[in-house]
């Protein structure tokens, strides 16, 4: 397979979500093969190791817009999943001959962030059917559009997001993430501040709250429950939630992360609006990996019996990830990609 088609391959698949767009992987080429590795970019701020569920889902992702760039060249590929804990995570085999020219896939770049407003619409009949129906092996989607049902799970949103303001090491995770100068933003890591959407005086109060110290301070004082009820606002208007379910076992968080990926591309397609909300599923992991700020653990534990019931999860069934979906009043800003170079390497 030549050098070009690869580093394109490459590239096309690096558009893949990945938790505050820290891009955790390096794409490597072995011959005709495509291997998926793990990068640690922040390791120390970093809160998602190699094995996490949101590392997972991110190599998801990338194997989905693979598969899809393949599809759309004409190329057959052969995945090889490595064991729970080995590196790479797996390598795609390559047959066939690569076309002259790159043929990008339907949709190919179009998957993006919102985080303003959405319009009140519902969603059109047939696009929320399509995405209802979505599985990949033992994960599916739920689509929540009644409104008692939806307001039920944003609470259970807010309840998280109180666990979350109180937590030092994802505080450090989120502001180590955050880029604010032209210089920051231009290096495609992490979140560009100017796409979160921010009122007046967001910023502001970003600063306020970077420091650790000060924010244990404001947390005496309730500021996690009110930021929690801001975070809220905008997903409870939401016509309509998205949650992508299934295993928790075996490679569930890599079928997961296709999943969602190819959801959220189509619904993006289709002119609908996406937004992501992790922090349900990350509060639950942390819940039972023991990494949950202290005093929450009752609380999140009765968020995950809600949540499983609101579902109808079945048992061994997990919550991956939770999209608000509408229509776009605007046009959002769309944070960039690190280089090529720096998310794959090409045959010596």
């Amino acid at each position: 397979m030549n050098k070009d088609f690869l580093e394109q391959l490459a590239a096309c698949a690096a558009l893949a979500p990945s938790a505050d767009n820290c891009q955790p992987w390096r794409m490597r080429a072995a011959g005709d093969a495509l291997e998926l590795h793990h990068v640690s970019r922040h390791p120390d701020t970093n809160v998602f190791g190699p094995d996490s569920h949101a590392t997972l889902m991110s190599i998801g992702g990338l194997a989905e817009n693979i598969d899809a760039a393949l599809a759309a060249n004409g190329v057959r590929g052969q995945w090889q999943w490595s064991e729970a804990g080995t590196q790479p995570y797996g390598r795609v085999a390559l047959a066939g001959t690569a076309p002259e020219r790159f043929v990008a896939p339907a949709g190919a770049g179009v998957r993006h962030t919102n985080r303003l407003p959405f319009r009140a619409d519902a969603l059109a009949p047939d696009l929320a059917a399509r995405a209802a129906a979505a599985v990949e092996g033992a994960q599916r989607v739920v689509l929540l559009q009644d409104a008692d049902a939806r307001k039920a799970l944003v609470k259970l949103v807010r309840l998280s997001s109180e666990a979350r303001f109180c937590n030092r090491d994802l505080h450090r995770w989120l502001f180590g993430s955050l880029r604010k100068t032209p210089q920051d933003v231009a290096s495609g890591d992490g979140l560009d501040v100017a796409t979160l959407g921010l009122p007046p005086g967001g910023e502001a109060m970003l600063g306020l709250m970077s420091s650790w110290k000060r924010m244990e301070t404001l947390n005496r004082i309730g500021a996690y429950k009110f930021l929690a009820l801001t975070e809220v606002g905008l997903i409870s208007a939401a016509p309509a939630l998205l949650c992508v379910v299934g295993s928790g076992k075996g490679r569930a968080g890599v079928d997961a992360g296709r999943l969602l990926t190819r959801v959220w591309t189509q619904l993006n397609a289709a002119g609908a609006a996406v937004q992501p909300y992790y922090v349900v599923s990350d509060q639950i992991n942390r819940l039972h990996d023991g990494s949950l700020a202290a005093g929450f653990e009752g609380r999140i534990g009765a968020v995950e019996w809600e949540m499983r019931r609101l579902l109808g999860l079945a048992p061994g069934e997990m919550l991956h990830m939770i999209l608000r979906v509408g229509y776009p009043k605007g046009t959002p800003a769309r944070s960039r990609r690190l280089p090529l170079e720096q998310v794959f390497v090409s045959a010596p």
